[in-house]
């Protein structure tokens, strides 16, 4: 359990930092080639820090990066990538969920990042926190991914508080950020 609780605190600091932003789709592009060759700067992309601000060419993709994307994630177009330090990133939208997923330098799947809304979340996930916060609004909703866990992290407020939570695949619940609103 312990080895766990880094690579997902890890994903976890990523996707607070990096907090609701997402790549402007493309719709014309559904052209894996083409999407991975366009020279426009991305602000999914400069908001990980990545040192390459652009969407990666073509031929710098790991292959076993692409074929494990299409068998993770089926029926995606438009999809971008980019290389990063120590591997790449695709970010596309499904569904009305936005995604992120990062691969090793080698192509194997590290993680996943899911923004979507309460009516997206697990029955059971949404039952653990409504049972404590009944009062309070889930505002935003990332999943965050990693080989053979997920947890789920939410922003929950009112007029007056603001909470983000997490909550693990066997429904514990912990508080990350319990802050005040001031007026």
């Amino acid at each position: 359990m312990k080895q766990t609780i880094f690579p997902v605190a890890v994903l976890l600091s990523a996707a607070l930092i990096s907090g609701q932003t997402y790549a402007q789709e493309n719709k014309g592009q559904t052209d894996l080639a083409a999407a991975r060759t366009s020279n426009a700067a991305s602000p999914a992309i400069a908001s990980t820090g990545a040192t390459l601000p652009h969407p990666a060419a073509a031929s710098s993709i790991s292959i076993r990066a692409i074929k494990d994307f299409r068998s993770r994630f089926t029926k995606v177009a438009g999809e971008q990538w980019s290389v990063l330090d120590k591997g790449f990133c695709v970010w596309f939208s499904k569904d009305g969920v936005k995604v992120r997923a990062y691969y090793n330098s080698r192509g194997d799947w590290q993680a996943s990042l899911k923004y979507c809304n309460e009516s997206q979340l697990p029955h059971f996930v949404r039952d653990v926190v409504k049972r404590t916060y009944y009062d309070l609004a889930i505002t935003a909703v990332t999943i965050v991914e990693v080989p053979d866990h997920a947890a789920y992290i939410m922003n929950l407020e009112d007029s007056t508080t603001l909470k983000v939570v997490r909550v693990n695949e066997f429904g514990e619940m912990d508080i990350l950020k319990d802050l005040v609103k001031s007026n």
